[in-house]
């Protein structure tokens, strides 16, 4: 009897999550909103996953209890007990099939190959990435990125896209260094920054569009550097991330508009850049110390006391 042919697996298509397991995860993020990168929460029963492969970099971090895995993959059988906070590796288009005995409470994080290879030639110079498959390891950044995407999931994308796209890149960068067949030590920047006239650059798209979605990787294109570079020689000019300073370009954007008294703060959050109110109101209090209401209320105190 001819064997039967493995599964060809998108997880980026949230039906496929069906062909391989028995329940629909307990969320996932958009892949229309995150790019390059993609997260699914599960739970779920004892079961034997059908031999496939998937079309991303997966990572597989364990959120729930101890459990006996046995896995195939490539034709080589590997058991282990799969602990709390450890990260199974199964690299894209490499066939396994899995099986488990309990219930268990686990993060996908999927990388696109894409993503990956374009991070290798940006940062190493090399064209071909391999990553080792692993059943279970200790790697406790993996286990921190996982549990910071998972959060930034369910409050509704609080740090915004860039945030994401940052802790994609020093994913990837972290798998390039660690998990793949060939490592190389990252290179350490030369430059103290980027150049002035290049800054300048960045600054200036950057309050241009801040009502706008910005990305890492329109931000680096108009300064013609790779993701990976400008976000590091950013953060040296800067000594701020580029989602960071971002968010704080829209923070005191917002309160310049506050205080002219023309906007509604709800409008003054859409204005800036923000998704809503809340989070505008979470980042102003963060930075400024107050929320825009009282931030407000603060100024027609003060305008009151100066007629009087």
């Amino acid at each position: 009897m001819p064997k039967p042919q493995s599964l060809t697996i998108d997880l980026k298509q949230t039906e496929s999550f069906l062909q391989i397991f028995p329940r629909s995860p307990v969320q996932v993020s958009n892949p229309s909103t995150w790019q390059g990168i993609f997260l699914a929460h599960h739970r779920q029963p004892a079961w034997e996953m059908p031999e496939n492969h998937v079309s991303q970099h997966i990572l597989s971090v364990n959120i729930g209890a101890a459990s006996k895995v046995e896995r195939v993959i490539d034709g080589q059988l590997q058991r282990e007990r799969f602990l709390p906070g450890n990260t199974a590796i199964y690299p894209s288009e490499v066939d396994y099939t899995l099986r488990w005995e309990r219930d268990v409470e686990f993060i996908l994080l999927g990388i696109d190959p894409v993503l990956l290879q374009q991070t290798a030639i940006d940062v190493l110079n090399q064209n071909t990435v391999e990553l080792v498959p692993l059943l279970d390891t200790t790697d406790p950044l993996i286990h921190s990125m996982a549990l910071t995407l998972k959060a930034e999931l369910e409050n509704s994308q609080l740090g915004g896209r860039m945030y994401v796209e940052a802790i994609a890149q020093s994913l990837s960068i972290h798998l390039l260094r660690n998990y793949s067949v060939h490592p190389k030590a990252i290179p350490t920047a030369l430059t103290a920054g980027l150049p002035k006239h290049k800054l300048h650059q960045a600054v200036d798209y950057i309050h241009e569009h801040l009502q706008h979605e910005l990305t890492l990787a329109d931000i680096a294109a108009v300064v013609q550097m790779s993701p990976f570079h400008f976000a590091r020689l950013f953060k040296q000019s800067t000594g701020l991330a580029p989602h960071q300073f971002v968010i704080r370009c829209r923070v005191e954007r917002a309160k310049e508009l506050l205080l002219r008294g023309q906007m509604a703060i709800a409008d003054i959050a859409i204005e800036v850049g923000f998704a809503n109110q809340s989070h505008l109101n979470r980042h102003f209090k963060r930075i400024v110390g107050v929320t825009p209401k009282i931030a407000l209320e603060n100024s027609k105190n003060v305008s009151r006391t100066a007629k009087a």
